[in-house]
């Protein structure tokens, strides 16, 4: 079929959608472009996410800094005490304030209470210290006991915000990236709460 035989009518909607569809094309691409705001956002979000799963590498580093292995002497998995701790985390991105190469943004989380949980352990084993059944219990026995005061005394912590924290992000070769390593100012404030 030659271009004769095609109808006026049809060639000039044809020609109007190909002029659309490339004047539009660059819009469309555009959109998934991040701006610097949004490309530190995610890298934040993305950290902070992990400490939403308990399996996640985020959630192990946190665990390790806080030597979490060392409850496994009385049955708590790391899992579980993560889990436990972490149960209500959130947070959120108040600011990001980019200035050419140079950026900050501040996050406030909300977690338990890592003062409030220690005090409820302390008055959880005073309790059982003063239980007249501890003195009748084996080794195991009061491992496991103190086990789960551990994971109760976890469960009834309120969960608050923390301060303020404040990361400092560098542009280098386009990429965004923290200026110290963001996980210690996250643990700080986790465990500071």
């Amino acid at each position: 079929m030659s271009l004769s035989m095609i109808p006026l009518r049809t060639l000039r909607v044809c020609a109007l959608s190909l002029i659309l569809t490339l004047a539009l094309c660059p819009l469309l691409t555009g959109c998934a472009h991040q701006t610097d705001e949004e490309a530190i956002e995610s890298s934040i979000a993305k950290r902070l996410d992990g400490y939403k799963n308990p399996d996640s590498s985020e959630t192990a580093n946190f665990a390790a800094r806080m030597d979490i292995d060392s409850l496994s002497q009385y049955g708590v998995s790391m899992a579980d005490f993560m889990r436990a701790y972490l149960d209500g985390f959130d947070y959120e991105i108040t600011s990001v304030d980019v200035d050419d190469d140079t950026a900050t943004a501040t996050v406030v989380m909300r977690c338990k209470s890592f003062s409030g949980y220690e005090t409820a352990l302390a008055g959880a084993t005073s309790e059982m210290g003063s239980d007249q059944q501890i003195a009748t219990m084996t080794t195991d026995e009061l491992d496991e006991a103190f086990g789960e005061a551990i994971l109760a005394s976890l469960e009834g912590v309120e969960v608050r915000d923390t301060d303020p924290i404040i990361i400092t992000f560098e542009k280098t070769d386009n990429v965004w990236m923290p200026v110290s390593d963001a996980s210690d100012d996250i643990a700080a404030a986790l465990l500071s709460n």
